[in-house]
């Protein structure tokens, strides 16, 4: 029976991804009302329809700003949630847990992942496990498709900000995901702290940059979840 190997790295997604300084990247604080309004738009670029199909084919043209719209904008759609449960088969999270899998393991990691992002389509954690599945299988051109558009979509978040403070924390639209931004840079969380009145700080370990921590905003999260779950 065939087996592949797994390091950690590639399980969570790194794929190749060199240590990046934050300060070495230019950004733009989003405003959150003018993407709102232009996903919203049928006339914009930026109709999130289109941006979803685009998205989900084998275009890889996406322009930062079309990730930052379509990545922020999700927010303002009608199905989301930021604290949605997907509760993992205890199968799949026991193969999570291994660093060895058969081609039986990869097919069902695979499988499961894409079960996952027909509901959320940009579960980052997923689309990690989904391209290490098909790399493994010998699908080597969807894992292409696949780690250009997490790629796209974690460039999206570093564009919004540098973490390093409150004023210019970056933008993130599931708490996962700030655990996910700080992993491929090849830091490791350590501690969770919330900073009233909406931001997150993840404390990482000590590290050759001398990087303490980052700051995430979590107001459009915030916000939306308080509308739709506690605003009846």
């Amino acid at each position: 029976m065939k087996h592949f190997h797994i390091t950690l790295l590639l399980l969570l997604g790194w794929c190749g991804m060199q240590l990046r300084a934050a300060d070495t990247a230019p950004f733009e604080i989003p405003d959150m009302n003018k993407i709102e309004e232009a996903v919203r738009d049928s006339r914009s670029p930026y109709y999130y329809p289109d941006l979803l199909k685009k998205y989900f084919g084998n275009d890889t043209t996406m322009t930062l700003q079309e990730f930052r719209h379509l990545y922020l904008g999700y927010a303002s759609q009608e199905d989301y949630n930021p604290y949605r449960s997907i509760e993992i088969p205890k199968h799949i999270e026991q193969m999570y847990q291994q660093t060895v899998h058969t081609q039986s393991e990869c097919d069902s990691i695979v499988k499961y992942a894409r079960e996952v992002l027909e509901d959320i389509p940009l579960d980052l954690r997923q689309i990690n496990f989904l391209v290490y599945g098909l790399r493994q299988k010998g699908e080597t051109h969807e894992a292409d498709l696949w780690e250009y558009r997490l790629k796209g979509i974690i460039d999206a978040i570093l564009s919004t900000g540098d973490g390093k403070a409150p004023e210019t924390a970056w933008y993130v639209i599931y708490p996962t995901d700030e655990y996910n931004v700080v992993n491929r840079q090849g830091f490791t969380a350590t501690e969770f702290i919330f900073v009233e009145p909406y931001f997150d700080y993840i404390s990482i370990e000590n590290n050759p940059l001398k990087v303490e921590g980052f700051y995430f905003n979590v107001k459009k999260m915030l916000k939306e979840y308080t509308r739709k779950f506690y605003d009846r």
